[in-house]
């Protein structure tokens, strides 16, 4: 009975996945981000594992450094974009992740832990997937934002709490920041989470 509950609730939360077209602010950061954490580590680094893909900002990005990218995604408009432009992504759950363990050199997951119902499982899974030695960079958006009443934000957490999550994890925090967006009517605010399997 809990199983089939569970597949119930995770069908209609599946259900509210849209698609992400592509912004010039998150365009920017994406760029901004991968030039200032994964260039650096580019010897280091094979292959990528890019959550919650989007239409392939960061596919782009990575391709452009010569890296062996595969995203995933849960919305099949995003899937199909993907594709056409060349790039490799599956249809995967975050949560579920298919590969097998220490597949990735680096899993980038820039605004989705937001989305899972169960950010423990999330990050146990990120972690699972990363090799040793091998690199997670997280962003979410900050907790008190107009993001909290997107019907699929389901863990808007603090700072505080994604850290205490993550210090529950394998993973060690390295960097610590904030992306700061001045729009038209409000300030977003996005906390990143620079991280090492150790």
């Amino acid at each position: 009975m809990y199983h089939a509950n569970f597949e119930k609730h995770l069908h209609r939360l599946q259900s509210t996945v849209y698609p992400e077209s592509i912004s010039v602010q998150h365009s920017h950061i994406t760029k901004t981000a991968i030039k200032a954490f994964v260039e650096p580590k580019k010897q280091e680094i094979k292959n990528v594992l890019d959550v919650g893909c989007g239409q392939g900002p960061a596919l782009e990005e990575f391709n452009i450094l010569g890296l062996e990218a595969i995203g995933i995604t849960l919305d099949d408009g995003d899937l199909n974009i993907c594709r056409e432009k060349g790039y490799l992504v599956e249809k995967q759950d975050m949560n579920f992740l298919t590969f097998q363990d220490e597949s990735f050199d680096l899993v980038w997951a820039r605004h989705c832990l937001e989305h899972s119902p169960m950010p423990m499982i999330t990050l146990l899974e990120f972690e699972r997937v990363v090799t040793p030695g091998g690199y997670v960079y997280i962003e979410v958006p900050q907790d008190d934002s107009v993001h909290v009443d997107n019907l699929n934000h389901y863990s808007m957490l603090s700072d505080r709490a994604w850290q205490s999550l993550i210090r529950r994890t394998k993973l060690k925090l390295l960097y610590r920041g904030q992306w700061t967006i001045q729009l038209d009517t409000w300030t977003d605010i996005y906390w990143y989470y620079w991280l090492q399997k150790g």
